[in-house]
């Protein structure tokens, strides 16, 4: 079974790591793209998450997107790259290196 990871800010994937085909990688962050290896890794977006208020409306913060999600597609090696912080006033890189396994 797939699984949804999340990785919050300041944390990182151990070198020797490896997830799964199918994982799902989630950051608290603004963007985010591939570096290499995009046939093992695919950037499925940036999103800006949303809650159902108690009337059913759906509620959303205004400003940038706060979410980005990576899934791990075929077996290899990526490098990813994820943007926190502002991204108007303080953004940053942060890179990671996945290992994905059968």
């Amino acid at each position: 079974m797939a699984r949804l990871i999340e990785i919050q800010e300041g944390q990182t994937l151990s070198a020797e790591e490896e997830i799964a085909v199918g994982d799902i990688l989630f950051f608290h962050a603004s963007g985010g793209h591939v570096d290499s290896g995009g046939e093992v890794v695919e950037l499925l977006g940036a999103f800006t998450t949303a809650v159902v208020g108690i009337e059913g409306q759906i509620l959303e913060p205004m400003g940038p997107p706060n979410t980005v999600v990576f899934r791990a597609r075929n077996p290899g090696e990526a490098k990813i790259a994820v943007m926190s912080g502002d991204p108007f006033y303080d953004p940053k890189k942060i890179e990671f290196r996945i290992r994905v396994g059968p």
